[in-house]
């Protein structure tokens, strides 16, 4: 299924900006997703799955002093985003990775975003990315996701989900219960937009539990 995603997101990297700008108000989308963080100006900060960096651009306004580290799966992703960085002349830490395998120090970043992300991933993979997100976050930092909710019961994802047996689709597509148990804790959930129709996307700030 990784390999699958790589090529598939490898294949679309250089329509995907132009796609979201017909599809949906990508700004405001992103900006929403910054204004959850409440960051100061010089943290250091990790986007998991950042396609072509357009949420990590829109960071380095905010983070004047900090450091910006993104990754994500597909190379050409990657290229995309390095060369939108080089144009703005930002200076992020662009890096060809896996969400399951962070190659980062433990209690490294004060804030790790995703991005309709946990759709792509299995049921252990959704595990293993929510482990490492614990692992590399400080003890004090917070976690934003902006994920898919419960796709509608209706014929047209039924036939997606009879296609795609290796897909997170059929694990639910952020289920709650993997929060508790790598040791998370939702400290504050919206609904975002909904795209596509009928896909809600929910919001969530989550933090260490160290209670």
């Amino acid at each position: 299924m990784k390999h699958f995603i790589t090529r598939f997101l490898n294949l679309v990297a250089c329509f995907y900006d132009p796609f979201l700008k017909l599809t949906m108000d990508e700004e405001k989308f992103r900006q929403e997703i910054i204004e959850l963080a409440n960051l100061r100006s010089d943290e250091r900060v990790l986007d998991i799955g950042c396609g072509t960096g357009t949420l990590v651009l829109m960071l380095a306004e905010t983070l004047h002093s900090g450091h910006i580290y993104a990754i994500d799966v597909a190379p050409k992703m990657i290229m995309v985003a390095r060369n939108k960085a080089q144009k703005e002349e930002k200076k992020i830490d662009y890096r060809i990775g896996t969400s399951t395998a962070l190659h980062y120090e433990d209690n490294y970043f004060d804030a790790v975003f995703t991005t309709l992300l946990f759709h792509h991933l299995n049921f252990e993979g959704k595990g293993k990315t929510l482990r490492e997100i614990y692992r590399v976050l400080k003890v004090d930092g917070k976690y934003i996701s902006a994920e898919f909710g419960k796709f509608p019961d209706n014929f047209f994802h039924g036939i997606i989900f009879k296609f795609t047996r290796s897909s997170g689709l059929l694990h639910g597509l952020y289920p709650i219960e993997l929060i508790d148990q790598c040791g998370l804790l939702i400290v504050k959930e919206i609904n975002g937009p909904i795209l596509g129709g009928d896909h809600q996307v929910v919001y969530r700030v989550l933090k260490k539990d160290i209670g």
